[in-house]
């Protein structure tokens, strides 16, 4: 639209309008994953003739909030190398036959200060800035000025905490991006989808791992720097219970009895909201998957609207075959969510299922249970 001439504006005061983020560290990650491999993509149009320099600079900074994911890892890395090296190495203050003069080691502190100010000042003064302006403006929506200021610490401590959690992430998704590793495209859950302990190992026990690895290696090295890495460490250490207890809905009520992390459309929802939940109180409960097995009305409508797969290989036959004897003893409650969606889309699959629910003595007992 700039290019055609247009001006672009951003409504930035448009009220009841808000986006609800996904429910747990994990949904968010894999909504980034999607995010990344597209601001990897779009990044081909930064030299199209005819950008605005803005919109360069946001196709800039598009790829750089996933791509300084692994510049921070490797940054981290070459600084335990260095460390190892300093450590483990006698100095050379003489590397020349006959030198009359010693190369003594420079440190630069003043450097290394600038740098944690100016990191400290990218992430922290936007965040100051803008709870300082919601108290200028009116903070009433918001909890209040206390509430609010109380709540932006919080956050800045979780964020802290998750960033190293982050980096890994987002440096395996460059990573994937760039070597071409398969990709769904499908929107996160917004609904209360809370983490489980075994799923929460299985996608940070190596990260735990690395920081346990990490931090015992730094302190081997050097004791007095492993507080300058617990930030980071101590953060892979604990990501398994960080993401779980983080996915807790008994959390988030809490936080809202308390009038924390609120937003003027939760202390005053729009008309719009109020109708909506009025609408859907009143309402009966939609169908779920149990009644799209058992129903024969709701089984008939649902395979009416999935699309069959005639074609399907022998070895895909034979597993989803073996997954409808699996559903049909074990119940529904063993189903993960992948499984439910795959008896949903095959009408095959779905209508077999149904059939034996009604005819097979072995089916499990909810299947038939009324809820």
């Amino acid at each position: 639209m700039r290019r055609a001439g247009w001006s672009v504006w951003i409504a930035y005061d448009l009220d009841g309008s808000y986006e609800e983020m996904p429910p747990a560290l994990l949904d968010e990650l894999g909504r980034d994953r999607r995010w990344c491999q597209g601001n990897l993509m779009n990044f081909r149009l930064f030299l199209a003739r005819g950008m605005h320099v803005v919109h360069r600079a946001v196709f800039v900074t598009g790829v750089m909030a996933y791509l300084s994911a692994p510049l921070w890892a490797l940054f981290l890395a070459l600084s335990t190398v260095l460390l190892a090296t300093h450590t483990l190495i006698d100095p050379q203050y003489f590397v020349e036959p006959r030198q009359l003069f010693p190369i003594w080691p420079e440190w630069h502190p003043e450097k290394a200060l600038a740098l944690v100010s100016a990191t400290a000042t990218i992430l922290f003064l936007p965040k100051v800035l803008s709870v300082l302006l919601i108290i200028v403006k009116g903070a009433r929506g918001y909890g209040g000025a206390l509430r609010v200021t109380l709540s932006m610490l919080i956050e800045l401590l979780f964020s802290m905490m998750l960033a190293p959690v982050r980096m890994l992430f987002h440096t395996r998704f460059v990573l994937g991006a760039f070597l071409g590793w398969a990709l769904s495209w499908k929107s996160p859950p917004r609904a209360d989808n809370e983490t489980g302990w075994g799923q929460a190992v299985s996608r940070h026990g190596v990260h735990s791992v690395l920081g346990v690895a990490w931090g015992a290696l730094v302190y081997w090295l050097n004791p007095s720097f492993i507080w300058w890495l617990m930030p980071i460490a101590g953060s892979l250490m604990f990501s398994v219970p960080l993401s779980v207890l983080s996915s807790r809905v008994s959390f988030g009520r809490l936080f809202r009895r308390l009038q924390l992390f609120v937003i003027p459309e939760e202390v005053d929802a729009p008309r719009e909201l109020r109708d909506t939940v009025a609408h859907l109180n009143a309402t009966a409960p939609l169908p779920g998957f149990v009644d799209a097995v058992v129903d024969p009305a709701v089984n008939a409508l649902v395979c009416a609207g999935a699309h069959g797969h005639p074609r399907m290989p022998d070895l895909s036959r034979a597993a989803g075959d073996s997954l409808v004897l699996q559903a049909l003893r074990r119940g529904p409650a063993v189903l993960t969510e992948k499984q439910k969606h795959t008896l949903l889309d095959d009408p095959r699959l779905l209508s077999a299922l149904h059939y034996a629910v009604w005819s097979q003595p072995t089916r499990h007992s909810s299947w038939m249970t009324p809820t």
